[in-house]
């Protein structure tokens, strides 16, 4: 979460057409992926699909769905398509308000047939899609099934089961007031066997709504497949990956964005030096073809010491300068254009400088942005956007991946030099893409183990030149011991015992491959990916496993409670043995309100030096800080001298709180104009009497026996129970819409 100042240069006011970020792809180990995808529209001239084919073909797709659209209120834009995949989209969207509320929606067609490439759509009544649900995960699974059967050649996809592969997240919440939604992913088959990286995955939600659907490349009509006659058996399989396995030390980095903190692990996994084994030949799959021996690679830094900067404190107008001759255009009919500087801070104190241009010719104009670190003058993100409006040479002889390699690290020598004492040679193998270049991941090196999370990505054509470069180094200051790791043999034995095999056709990654192998691919506990904590000899996801299985039990809650530890509001770290009859203090209980209303992004704002503090003993270091002063930001709480977080939470007290949420605090205080019938209504403090009446008439929290028992101690079944009426009432009310930080 970068800290940006509006210090920058402003050199022009002409907009440019396409924008460009490059994300970091923190990818497991044996992951490889390239760090950008960038949109290029096409010119008005080049658009030959109508309006009208486009939103024929939506209601062809949903027919009645959308009836109450006119074609006044559908909208398109130029087609457009990507730097990797020249094939043309074609996108229709609709926005329309009914009865107060928005109705909203596009889908995106794909090629000269029009293929469905994706889909969303935000209905105006989704309350039947709140806790509880209208329909069940297997209801939705049926409407998902219907509706991918509308396709044509879809016979033969499969549902996958178990798709999330990483064993590792961002550990995000959802809000309780927004519907329920479940995910369904098809794959094509061939001779019974999934063909890898083609899938439809279509979202439903638990009122029955189709709300999103992608549907990724289908398979080529020059596709060829291994016959499955003549393939190896499992167990032969099985003791050849046995014989030839070994595990490595990888340092795994997470960012935690409710700390907004990078967070790290000390893990072993399998070997990057193969990926599967071919069923009918027995070669070793790599990323760059099948290989009788597969080679393991060590560790080998881009430089034994720091080399020095390229530019020590580069200013404004030197950065000016540098940009116009590093991005001159190669053509006469193009035209460079530097469109604004800015600064920006990162999270580790960096100052950047980010490069807005644009390259102006005859059909229009493309943009895109780079970043030079001001300390060292050194490039942190580029991507050459000019490759994707020029014609390549096709005279130019194609470099092979070695000398491509070898280029990348010159590459950082000139433009990156003193990051890379701090990063290796590629571990895992590097790969060609369709898009006449090479990607590669150097991994940074820490205690002489490689970090998944914390890579440069170069990419280099085939011509030589350089392509794109991505460095996100995080600042992490307490790296796990690499003493305190189990030893390697007991971690073997642990893979060994839980591996088992995936048959799957997959494609090589090589121009102009239209041939599919038959591959074993090996998982890991149900997973490909998967890893073990290497200080506890754990696998690092088997805990949340255990706790998914695990049920609260409880004569009236249970229900709620286990919903609420399904969505990762409740943390429980032995569910099968939690009372939840227990108190709940006022610190856990405003932490599971906010888990319950937001995404669970509690981070800072603004510099941390000049952090505002609420109450004096919550501090920015409190691990309570964020929820508190999220909650002064949401006026769920007023800034006081102190915020009791260890004191038990009465039951007027979570009243005021759900009041407040609900923005009804102005009705509340006229406390004289509301009737208690309570039997005990003397016992409440006239302070929250407002409150009370109003949670009581709205049905979030019960009397019993015509007693409120206001001062009573809130326990956290009472807070399960209430929280997710108070999140429906949020919803009917449109009250959410401020709280999605």
């Amino acid at each position: 979460m970068g800290k940006f100042k509006k210090l920058g240069i402003i050199l022009t006011s002409t907009a440019f057409s396409v924008g460009v970020l490059a994300p970091m792809a923190q990818a497991s180990a044996n992951v490889k992926d390239s760090p950008e995808r960038i949109e290029i529209q096409v010119a008005s001239t080049e658009t030959k699909v109508t309006k009208s084919t486009l939103i024929k073909k939506l209601r062809e797709l949903f027919p009645e769905k959308f009836n109450f659209l006119t074609d006044n209120d559908f909208y398109t834009g130029r087609g457009h398509y990507y730097n990797d995949d020249k094939t043309i989209r074609y996108e229709l969207s609709f926005h329309k308000t009914v009865n107060g509320k928005d109705i909203y929606g596009g889908i995106t067609f794909r090629g000269d047939d029009l293929e469905l490439e994706q889909f969303y759509y935000q209905p105006a009544n989704v309350a039947d899609a709140l806790y509880p649900a209208k329909y069940s995960k297997e209801d939705a699974q049926k409407i998902a099934q219907d509706f991918l059967n509308k396709f044509p050649n879809t016979a033969g996809y499969k549902l996958q089961e178990n798709e999330n592969d990483y064993p590792y997240g961002y550990n995000f919440t959802r809000p309780l007031s927004e519907p329920i939604s479940y995910s369904f992913s098809y794959a094509p088959t061939q001779n019974g066997v999934t063909i890898s990286d083609h899938y439809m995955s279509i979202n439903v939600l638990a009122n029955g709504e189709i709300v999103s659907v992608y549907h990724s490349s289908d398979v080529s009509k020059k596709a060829t497949f291994d016959s499955t006659e003549q393939k190896k058996s499992e167990a032969d399989v099985l003791a050849q990956i046995r014989e030839n396995f070994a595990v490595e030390l990888r340092y795994v980095v997470n960012y935690d964005y409710q700390t907004e903190k990078p967070t790290v692990k000390l893990v072993y996994v399998p070997t990057s030096s193969f990926y599967g084994v071919h069923a009918l030949t027995g070669n070793w799959q790599t990323a760059n073809g099948f290989v009788q021996t597969p080679r393991t690679k060590s560790v080998e830094k881009l430089s034994s010491e720091q080399l020095a900067p390229r530019k020590s404190g580069m200013t404004l107008e030197e950065v000016e300068e540098f940009a116009k001759s590093f991005l001159k255009a190669n053509s006469e009919n193009v035209k460079l254009h530097i469109d604004m500087i800015d600064e920006r801070e990162t999270e580790n104190g960096d100052t950047l400088y980010s490069v807005n241009y644009s390259y102006q010719h005859e059909n229009g104009s493309y943009g895109s942005s780079f970043e030079i670190n001001k300390a060292t003058g050194e490039i942190t993100q580029y991507y050459d956007i000019s490759r994707d409006f020029t014609a390549a040479d096709k005279k130019s002889e194609k470099i092979t991946k070695d000398a491509a390699l070898t280029k990348a690290i010159d590459y950082l020598k000139e433009w990156a030099p003193s990051y890379i004492h701090n990063y290796a040679k590629p571990l895992d193998d590097y790969r060609y893409e369709e898009s006449n270049q090479y990607s590669f991941t150097f991994p940074r090196v820490v205690n002489g183990i490689a970090v998944s999370g914390d890579e440069i990505y170069v990419s280099i054509g085939t011509d030589g030149s350089l392509r794109s470069l991505s460095i996100n180094q995080q600042k992490i200051d307490n790296w796990p011991s690499v003493s305190k790791a189990v030893a390697a043999d007991q971690v073997k034995e642990t893979f060994s015992e839980a591996l088992k095999l995936k048959l799957q056709y997959v494609k090589q990654d090589k121009e102009d491959s239209y041939h599919y192998d038959l591959v074993y691919t090996p998982t890991y506990e149900g997973s490909i990916f998967n890893q073990i904590d290497a200080t506890t000899g754990k696998w690092v996801n088997s805990e949340d496993v255990e706790n998914n299985k695990a049920q609260i039990s409880h004569p009236t809650a249970a229900d709620e409670l286990n919903y609420l530890l399904a969505q990762n509001v409740l943390e429980v770290k032995d569910p099968a043995n939690f009372n939840a009859d227990t108190t709940v203090t006022k610190g856990e209980a405003l932490k599971i309100l906010l888990k319950s209303l937001t995404y669970g992004y509690f981070g800072s704002y603004g510099d941390e030096e000049e952090a505002y503090q609420s109450f004096a003993n919550i501090d920015p270091k409190h691990p309570l800080y964020g929820v508190v002063e999220q909650a002064v930001r949401m006026g769920v709480l007023q800034p006081a001298d102190e915020f009791a977080v260890d004191a038990k939470l009465t039951r007027q007290e979570l009243a005021e709180w759900y009041i407040r949420v609900l923005r009804l605090e102005n009705a509340a205080k006229h406390s004289d104009i509301y009737k208690l019938n309570f039997a005990d209504a003397g016992s409440i403090d006239p302070a929250y009497a407002g409150y009370v009446a109003l949670v009581s008439a709205m049905g979030l929290m019960d009397a019993q026996q015509n007693n409120f028992n206001a001062s009573a101690d809130v326990s956290y079944a009472d807070l399960a129970v209430s929280t997710i009426r108070l999140a429906r009432a949020i919803h009917e009310n449109n009250t959410s819409r401020n709280y999605y930080y």
